[in-house]
């Protein structure tokens, strides 16, 4: 199986809510969330248009007809889009993109920003060469393919709906899936055997990136997971890493350095996210 050593993640942005500026958010960053994946030979794919969209400009601003960026969007609540209207490369008639997304009561990637860059909300209309993808929900059986990836994705328990996706790299067999903004606690039977084939099948996820946003204690109706039942879903399924991300708020530096002590007692393979974090990609039990 061909290794690439190049393949990457990075994280532009580690908050949920709302971004925050101050120095006591240094350290993890105060951006809100966009995820990117690279493959080291021109296939970018970035999970949400959060504030964090920034911090991944420069890997993504030169995207051509032959490599356009794949642009996923787990939900469509602001803390996740609101960096898209000020990303420079939209205006850009150059610069390619796909955005897509399962439909979501009803809302498409095209009608959700045809919603959000229009007046008088925003002033200019975007004008990068942009295709709008509608993904089946639920995913078939058959992953939609995109370039050297296979993508799949399951439906989260979150107001207005919102989906988790795997990335698996059909060259290294290396596999990854993003979740965020569901809550765990609340999650039926179905939910949580959905997001757990997700992340089992065709191999158990060599990352996860979860998100750990809820206080210790659950909060009914919050929408969100506690870094505690993020822990129990990567032991659960068996992935090799585990990262935590969406953080709140008003968790400072202190807070999240707190937690990521106790989380490294509960699961020595797990990290707390931050802004800027890039991790090396691979298949863990590669020969």
């Amino acid at each position: 199986m061909m290794e690439n050593a190049n393949m990457r993640i990075v994280l532009g942005g580690v908050r949920g809510s709302a971004c925050v500026s101050h120095p006591d958010y240094n350290r993890y960053g105060g951006a809100t969330t966009s995820v990117l994946i690279d493959d080291g030979l021109g296939t970018r794919i970035v999970f949400d248009a959060g504030t964090g969209l920034q911090t991944l400009a420069p890997f993504i601003s030169d995207a051509n007809a032959a490599c356009p960026v794949l642009m996923l969007f787990t939900h469509y609540h602001l803390d996740h889009l609101i960096g898209l209207p000020s990303f420079a490369p939209i205006y850009n008639p150059d610069w390619h993109i796909i955005f897509a997304a399962p439909t979501r009561e009803g809302i498409t990637p095209e009608i959700a920003l045809q919603r959000l860059i229009t007046a008088p909300f925003w002033p200019s209309p975007m004008r990068a060469h942009q295709q709008f993808l509608s993904l089946p929900s639920p995913c078939s059986d058959t992953p939609y393919c995109h370039r050297g990836f296979d993508l799949r994705w399951c439906a989260l328990h979150h107001r207005n709906g919102c989906h988790a996706y795997r990335l698996d790299h059909r060259n290294t067999g290396a596999s990854m899936v993003f979740a965020t903004d569901f809550e765990w606690a609340a999650s039926d039977e179905s939910e949580r055997a959905a997001l757990f084939k997700l992340c089992r099948e065709p191999r158990p996820a060599d990352i996860l990136i979860m998100e750990g946003h809820a206080p210790s204690a659950h909060f009914p109706d919050w929408g969100h997971s506690t870094w505690m039942e993020a822990v129990e879903v990567a032991q659960a399924v068996g992935a090799h890493q585990l990262v935590i991300t969406h953080h709140g708020p008003a968790d400072t530096d202190n807070d999240l350095s707190q937690r990521d002590r106790e989380l490294k007692i509960l699961l020595p393979s797990a990290r707390l996210g931050y802004q800027g974090m890039e991790l090396e990609w691979r298949r863990q039990d590669a020969k």
